[in-house]
């Protein structure tokens, strides 16, 4: 990983990230948003910062008896201390000083499809921006490159058996 620290010199780890908050990490979420555990645990292990992600509010979907489920894949994100994607929760992790992690693009940039790799799906009032400046939030651009690169997307054809 690198990092740019205030004088512009680009170096390797992450040195250049802020340590005080508000700090708005904003980012393109790759294919199936597998930069998430490297980069997350990075900062952890690097800088001693707990990175607070507003993630989809599936991630929080309960059971028809109220509870979460037993054993999901997203207990990871829920013990990292990620909160559903909300205009509230955000209001209240940037009152907190938190590092916030957000993906403007959401679920539909982490499951694009073929051809649309690199494609920003960003909505076009970025209201985040609008209160991020309200805290006086460091908003810290970041992407990750090769992802997109390691597998393709392919579409599969069905077919029917009668025509074999």
């Amino acid at each position: 990983m690198f990092s740019t620290l205030e004088d512009g010199k680009v170096v390797r780890g992450l040195a250049g990230m802020p340590s005080e908050g508000p700090v708005l990490l904003v980012g393109y979420h790759m294919l199936l948003g597998s930069e998430l555990y490297p980069l997350i645990s990075q900062i952890l292990i690097e800088r001693n910062i707990l990175v607070r992600g507003l993630a989809h509010p599936f991630a929080f979907t309960r059971l028809k008896d109220g509870m979460l489920p037993e054993v999901s894949t997203f207990d990871s994100y829920r013990i990292m201390g990620a909160v559903p994607v909300s205009g509230p929760n955000f209001y209240k992790l940037l009152s907190a000083k938190s590092h916030i992690l957000l993906y403007p693009g959401g679920m539909r940039e982490a499951l694009h499809r073929k051809g649309e790799e690199y494609k920003l799906f960003w909505p076009e009032q970025s209201e985040f921006v609008r209160m991020a400046a309200r805290f006086g939030a460091k908003i810290v651009p970041f992407g990750t490159i090769g992802e997109d690169d390691v597998a393709q997307v392919i579409t599969l054809k069905f077919f029917s058996p009668k025509k074999l």
